[in-house]
């Protein structure tokens, strides 16, 4: 396992090309953020490019990003923050990402499955995670929130827990 520099999230050029139906709700269901949230990664989608180290992998808003963002992503950051391991998956990639805290560094294990499987370790500062991960959060959801799709309270209330560790040793350091 190596010690690397690299580890972000970056939000690329728009993509156009729409593979799968629009989301809907036919029974109402959903809150005003989830089909906010959802709307905006559909018609929105965006090219997303995952670096961690010298592994560059395309994903996108719609579906990947969507439904790990979905999936409780502001409380595992939490979690991660609080030293407790975490996975984050990206079905639609066949992607997953494991991250587990180990004093101030975060080992994290890359896994490609599908047609072919391969696995990669690395290594980084903990701060460096917290911070590219909650970075990726606010800045994907203040974008929903500038393109009218949900209310700043709601994307406020949403993220929180991601932020809300006041014992995590990030927030202390800085």
């Amino acid at each position: 396992m190596k010690s690397s520099k690299i580890f972000n999230f970056k939000l690329s050029e728009r993509f156009l090309e729409n593979y799968a139906d629009p989301p809907e709700d036919p029974l109402g269901e959903l809150s005003h953020f989830e089909m906010g949230w959802r709307l905006f990664c559909f018609e929105r989608d965006r090219k997303v490019l995952l670096e961690i180290d010298d592994e560059k992998i395309q994903l996108f808003l719609d579906l990947d990003i969507c439904l790990t963002i979905e999936n409780n992503f502001p409380q595992e950051i939490a979690k991660l923050s609080q030293g407790e391991k975490i996975e984050i998956d990206f079905p639609e990639s066949w992607l997953m990402i494991r991250l587990l805290p180990q004093n101030n560094k975060i080992v994290c294990t890359l896994t490609k499955f599908g047609t072919s499987y391969w696995e990669k370790q690395f290594e980084f500062d903990r701060p460096q995670v917290l911070d590219a991960l909650r970075n990726f959060l606010e800045e994907v959801m203040q974008l929903a929130v500038d393109e009218g799709y949900i209310t700043l309270s709601e994307k406020e209330e949403f993220i929180s827990p991601a932020f809300a560790s006041i014992s995590d040793p990030v927030v202390l350091n800085k």
